[in-house]
């Protein structure tokens, strides 16, 4: 076989890898864009789903709020409170409209919706017809706490259905990806080992004899004896293999920003709710074995709904980032900060030896909020509700563990005075009342 013919199969060899070295990492890509697309969606309908239930407390405040008073002012977050439910329930059935599974559970939750929506506007009607006492008759009838617990247990298995679809496309994008990324690697060794095959060819067959040839000529110009020892020392081989190179670093630095993506707030930085259970569990794992403690603090901003709609949406977010800023700026290097969404924030402190290590990093987080922070060139005072769940005092369960937190959050935002609340037992008691 002719050099020639060597070299134009080797070329045609060599942009052939190219190109399908091009097409996977295109292919890798655009799985990193699909499952992103996949967990902005499913934060969405969460956000979404947390919004609605929301909603529905504010109506259930207007309404309450006007039986007690017979104020008509008090029916303003009851209408509006009515309106943002149904919006948001037709932004989540648009949202889910290609599952038929959550299409089903949003039926479930629209008929919750409507029959709490009657049972308020009853009780409005007979406080509008002066028969309060009827209005207070069918509110001890707690037919309407049944409807929301009802409503609570529809939204949590709707979300548990997005969720279980998000670990299933998770699943699937990371099968595809490991066969891919096989793929380039052994596309590398190929490459590799062809670049060291054509080294010697070309080498061997063009550089060296030219150079031979043109050196030779020289001397023989100058009227020199030739040296057949003479050869050349490089060739451009190398220049092809380390772009190849280069082109598989951009593949992988795309492919860690993308996880990192996955598993963090994009506003704030801070970790999201799809690592909590993984930090959690890993923090309970070294707490048993060093017999030490884990306090998980469930954090809530008070009023953000109202710092929301007064100030606008992008001081709520400079609220968020500031927010995150103390908190990370607050707690140890070996504790976790996470954003769980909205204005709802878990702190989990690792490797307390007393309760009274969690009574101080308590009051160091309480302390940064003492004074209010710029928000842009304004002071603003930004207050959060504390609620902290104890390892192994409370619950030796992760999800336990975050759960009795929300409670003792919800017990320190009911009681005005005091934003901190460590969970007892009998906070379940008052949650089932």
């Amino acid at each position: 076989m002719s050099v020639r013919l060597k070299l134009i199969l080797f070329l045609l060899v060599l942009f052939s890898v190219a190109i399908a070295s091009s097409a996977l990492t295109f292919k890798l890509e655009s799985y990193g864009e699909e499952k992103l697309a996949w967990v902005i969606h499913t934060h969405n309908v969460i956000t979404k789903s947390e919004k609605l239930l929301s909603s529905m407390k504010d109506a259930e405040t207007g309404q309450r709020g006007f039986l007690l008073t017979q104020e008509i002012h008090y029916l303003q977050p009851y209408y509006t409170g009515i309106a943002d439910s149904k919006q948001l329930l037709s932004t989540l059935q648009e949202l889910t409209k290609d599952n038929q599974k959550q299409q089903e559970a949003l039926k479930y939750i629209e008929k919750s919706m409507a029959l709490k929506f009657e049972e308020l506007a009853a009780t409005i009607d007979f406080v509008q017809q002066d028969q309060l006492p009827k209005a207070l008759s069918l509110v001890k009838e707690d037919k309407g706490k049944a409807y929301m617990d009802d409503l609570r247990e529809d939204l949590n298995q709707f979300t548990n259905i997005e969720l279980l679809l998000l670990e299933q496309r998770k699943g699937d994008f990371k099968e595809n990806r490991s066969q891919l990324v096989t793929l380039i690697k052994m596309q590398i060794l190929f490459l590799i080992f062809l670049a060291i095959g054509s080294i010697f060819f070309m080498k061997r067959n063009v550089f060296d004899p030219l150079k031979l040839l043109l050196f030779s000529t020289k001397k023989m110009q100058k009227g020199h004896k030739l040296d057949i020892a003479d050869i050349v020392e490089k060739n451009e081989m190398g220049k092809l293999l380390s772009a190849f190179y280069q082109m598989n670093e951009v593949v992988h630095e795309k492919t860690e920003a993308l996880t990192y993506k996955a598993h963090h707030d994009e506003l704030t930085g801070l970790k999201n709710r799809s690592m909590v259970n993984t930090e959690l569990q890993a923090a309970l794992h070294q707490a048993a074995k060093t017999n030490t403690k884990v306090a998980v603090y469930f954090l809530d901003l008070n009023k953000f709904k109202d710092i929301n709609d007064t100030l606008g949406h992008d001081v709520g977010d400079e609220v968020l980032k500031k927010t995150a800023q103390l908190l990370t700026e607050t707690v140890r290097s070996r504790d976790n900060v996470f954003r769980l969404g909205g204005d709802e924030f878990l702190v989990i402190g690792q490797g307390i030896a007393q309760c009274s290590g969690v009574k101080k990093l308590t009051s160091k987080l309480l302390e940064q909020f003492k004074f209010p922070v710029n928000i842009g060139c304004e002071p603003l005072s930004i207050s959060p509700s504390v609620g902290v769940a104890i390892y192994p005092d409370d619950s030796i369960d992760g999800e336990e563990l975050i759960k009795f937190a929300d409670i003792a959050m919800y017990e320190a935002k009911k009681d005005k005075g005091n934003s901190y609340k460590e969970f007892a037992p009998m906070m379940l008691k008052r949650e089932t009342d």
